[in-house]
Parts: C-alpha cells; sequence; structure tokens
C-alpha cells in the first residue's frame, strides 16, 4: 500500500500554500454570508478579549459665575467584559481505507496515486475553510439576536451557552404578540424606542414572516391595494422621517446534530425576532486572534503574507504514513457592542 509521506515534499500541499490558499477565499462566501457586514473583523492580540464597553453618557456643561469653577464631569468607569474564545476547526482525513481504494482504482499505479490525492486535497481544504466561516455567521447571528453563543463539542455533542450577560431591556418580548392586524402600529412605535436607545437607524434585520405581518397591517390607500416590500420602507420612512431599509434574512445552514454526521437545515435567524440595525450598518466587531502555530507558518514563509489571524491549514500524517488529516482552524469571536443593540420578539 502506498504511504502518504510524499505528501510533506509536494509544494502545493504544504501548511503554507495551503494557508495562503485557504486566506484567500472569501470570508463572506461571495456574498452568501452576513457576518462581516454586521460585525466587521477586527484584529485582537490575544484570545483573551478583554473589550470596554462604549457607556451611554452623554454630560452637558453648565453656565458659571465669574470667578468661579464650572461643572465637574466625573469619570465613568465602564463595563469590562472578559471573555475567552475557543478555537473554531475543521478537518477531513484520508485513511487507510481510502487510500485502499485508491489503490484498487488505480491498479497500483503510484504515479496516478499521488495525481489523484494532489488533485483532491486543495478543493476538500476550500471546503474546511468554508465550514469556518459559516460557524463565525451562526455565532454572529447568536450573539446578536439572543445576546448568547451556543459553543458545541464536536467529539461528543455536547453544548454550553455562553451569555453575554447584556442590559435586558435591550433584549424584549412583545405583550400581548402582534398580529396581521396589530404589527405595522407596533413597529412604528418600536423603531422609535430604539431611535432613542440607540440613535439613527438604517433598518430593522428580521424574517420574511415578520414582514409579511408588518407588511399585512400597513396602510393601504385609497384602493386598499396591500404595498410592496419598497412601498412598506417609504412609509415606514415616512412615518420615522429618515431613511429606511427592511433586511430580510431567510438564509440556512446545515447544523451538526451532535458528535455525529447527522445535521439539520438550520434558519440562521431566530424566528419572530427583530433587531435594529444602526446607522453605518455594524452592531459590534468579530475579534480574530492569532493562532498560535501560525507563527512557525509566517517564519518559514516571510514573503508568503500569511495573516496569522487568518484561517491557518495544518496538515499531519500519522499511522505510519496510513492517514493524512488536514485542519483548518480560525480563532475568532463575535463582540456585540450593547448600545447598538435593540432587539425583540414578537411573537409573529
Amino acid at each position: 500500500m502506498p504511504s502518504l509521506n510524499w505528501v510533506a515534499q509536494e509544494d502545493l500541499l504544504t501548511a503554507a500554500a495551503l494557508t495562503v490558499r485557504a486566506q484567500a477565499i472569501s470570508p463572506n462566501d461571495r456574498g452568501q454570508l452576513f457576518w462581516d457586514a454586521f460585525m466587521p473583523r477586527r484584529n485582537v492580540d490575544s484570545v483573551k478579549v478583554n473589550e470596554i464597553s462604549t457607556i451611554d453618557f452623554r454630560p452637558a456643561a453648565d453656565r458659571r459665575e465669574w470667578n468661579t469653577r464650572g461643572r465637574n464631569i466625573p469619570l465613568k468607569t465602564p463595563n469590562l467584559a472578559e471573555m475567552e474564545m475557543v478555537p473554531i476547526e475543521a478537518f477531513f482525513k484520508i485513511d487507510e481505507r481510502e487510500v485502499q481504494t485508491l489503490t484498487e482504482r488505480t491498479l497500483g499505479n503510484e504515479s496516478l496515486f499521488r495525481q489523484l490525492i494532489g488533485a483532491s486535497v486543495p478543493a476538500r481544504v476550500d471546503s474546511l475553510v468554508g465550514a469556518d466561516y459559516r460557524r463565525i455567521e451562526l455565532d454572529v447571528m447568536s450573539a446578536w439576536a439572543l445576546g448568547v453563543m451556543t459553543v458545541k463539542n464536536p467529539s461528543d455533542g455536547s453544548t454550553y451557552s455562553v451569555d453575554y450577560n447584556f442590559d435586558s431591556a435591550r433584549y424584549q418580548t412583545a405583550s400581548p404578540a402582534w398580529t396581521n392586524i396589530t404589527a405595522y402600529a407596533n413597529f412604528i412605535a418600536w423603531c422609535e424606542d430604539a431611535i432613542d436607545a440607540c440613535g439613527p437607524i438604517a433598518g430593522v434585520h428580521m424574517r420574511l414572516s415578520t414582514f409579511k405581518a408588518i407588511q399585512a397591517s400597513a396602510p393601504q390607500g385609497i384602493n386598499a391595494i396591500q404595498l410592496t416590500r419598497a412601498q412598506v420602507e417609504a412609509q415606514v420612512a415616512a412615518d420615522l422621517g429618515q431613511s429606511f431599509r427592511f433586511y430580510i434574512n431567510e438564509n440556512s445552514l446545515d447544523v451538526f446534530n451532535d458528535g455525529g454526521t447527522a445535521v439539520t437545515r438550520t434558519k440562521i435567524w431566530p424566528a419572530n425576532t427583530m433587531a435594529i440595525v444602526p446607522a453605518g450598518g455594524a452592531v459590534g466587531f468579530t475579534a480574530f486572534a492569532p493562532v498560535a502555530r501560525s507563527f512557525d507558518l509566517a517564519r518559514s514563509t516571510p514573503n508568503a503574507g500569511i495573516d496569522i489571524r487568518g484561517v491557518s491549514v495544518f496538515p499531519e500524517i500519522s499511522g505510519n504514513g496510513r492517514e493524512l488529516t488536514y485542519e483548518a482552524q480560525v480563532n475568532a469571536m463575535p463582540i456585540p457592542d450593547e448600545n447598538k443593540l435593540f432587539i425583540i420578539d414578537a411573537g409573529i
């Protein structure tokens, strides 16, 4: 049976070459992922993220009498949130059984065997990179919509939740739930509250079913014809006195059920939930920390331009040359800005 040790000498299959390839892949999957629009990448120097939250404190000075001091502005100490990210990693393995099958297909022709392995590895690594970015997408949307990030152990499927401990006033539940009759009026009132709490907004992020309830209950004019999405946006903009856009998110991803291979097609944005999109679009950032193993890659290939905080690829040959594993790792974590969060479960 052919050994896989030769892979380490193939220039296009090395850790450095595949890392450069991985870091050239679109982080938003050619526009299909939204994480970098709402929580764009920000480089940090450690997996321990100390984020000083912005305080909503806008003091106004007072007038004073001549020859006296003015208003003392006290120092407000912000909340210090300390978090530590754990790695995001995906891998694939070419094991002894696959080597056996390929050897049989090539009738023991080692040159052809190497060609087949060499051609398949880069594409399979690309799929790992996409899987890493899709995990970032899921985490960003959960941190934003729920104030929580769920971490799943890929070995046994166990999970635990990381709560960002945001002010509960930022996450509301409509009572009573909105209906196809009340949704528009309630929506305008909620947007006005959001502007008061967060400042100017660009729009609201939601599922299609929630938008349809707002659309159904919007003013319909003389002919009582349901407004189009563009017309509803224009009506909301007129009522709020500012530009406005609906951000409809019906995207789905395949999420692993447990430690096995079974998946469930899952919507990335929870049903019934709406979140304001502040002016400028960003509701926080995604912290990208260095991957320790990437320092060696960057030092060994200084002209390759390897990003030590980007997705990095690492091969491993084991089993006396019988198994080949490729891992794609990134250390990234969403950090929402509490002052830009205003979310409601409308119940519809």
